[in-house]
């Protein structure tokens, strides 16, 4: 990936905000961490985060249905948006499609025993893993 640096990965829900994040040439994604937004506020969180590693860019998922309609969720996901343009100013903030990703990272984290919440970050990752696979210089 190209001068990309580190790229951050949202997956945004009311209670808990799954994060994954690439290694330091922008070529993989991992899974990073769950927020619980009980303990911890989220802005403030992605912003240590951002200082901590380093990160170039942030990506945030947000839902549409199949037929690219707008939900309640989607709503919430771009008012987040805002909020963190908001905070982070000059940092570089992209919009991902987020379809089917909560149902496989389910699937991958019941297969590996993990907890429940931990389907957040692999949502993350696997949106992260797309995004990569896009943006892959051939």
């Amino acid at each position: 990936m190209a001068d990309e640096g580190v790229v951050l990965c949202l997956d945004y829900v009311e209670r808990y905000v799954g994060v994954a994040i690439t290694d330091v040439d922008g070529e993989i994604a991992l899974r990073y961490s769950v927020v619980d937004t009980r303990d911890d506020d989220v802005l403030d969180e992605v912003e240590a985060m951002v200082e901590e590693e380093d990160v170039s860019k942030i990506l945030v998922g947000v839902p549409r249905s199949l037929s690219g309609e707008e939900s309640d969720q989607t709503h919430i996901c771009l008012a987040f948006v805002e909020d963190l343009r908001d905070r982070l100013p000059s940092m570089p903030i992209e919009e991902v499609d987020e379809t089917f990703t909560s149902l496989e990272a389910e699937r991958t984290v019941a297969a590996e025993g993990s907890k429940k919440e931990e389907a957040h970050a692999e949502a993350a990752r696997l949106m992260l893993e797309s995004y990569l696979k896009q943006h892959v210089e051939l």
